[in-house]
């Protein structure tokens, strides 16, 4: 994340490590254009599959309206 920009990251830089939050369908052009910047910024095999996950999670959540994303801190 630090190679794509990190703190520029706009949707991918709201979670806090140490809180849950959540991001709803509103979010997801913003988490889009994100992931292109890490997918750029990608320099090694892991991190373009971390890249590739995360893609298929955005492709995912188009395809069932019903969902949002939730993430758990310490």
């Amino acid at each position: 994340m630090n190679a794509a920009g990190g703190n520029r990251l706009s949707a991918l830089s709201q979670p806090d490590p140490w809180s849950d939050g959540v991001l709803s369908r509103e979010d997801l052009p913003q988490l889009d254009a994100d992931v292109d910047r890490l997918e750029g910024a990608a320099g090694n095999d892991v991190e373009r599959g971390l890249v590739a996950a995360l893609r298929a999670l955005l492709a995912r959540w188009c395809d069932e309206p019903g969902l949002a994303l939730h993430w758990y801190g310490d």
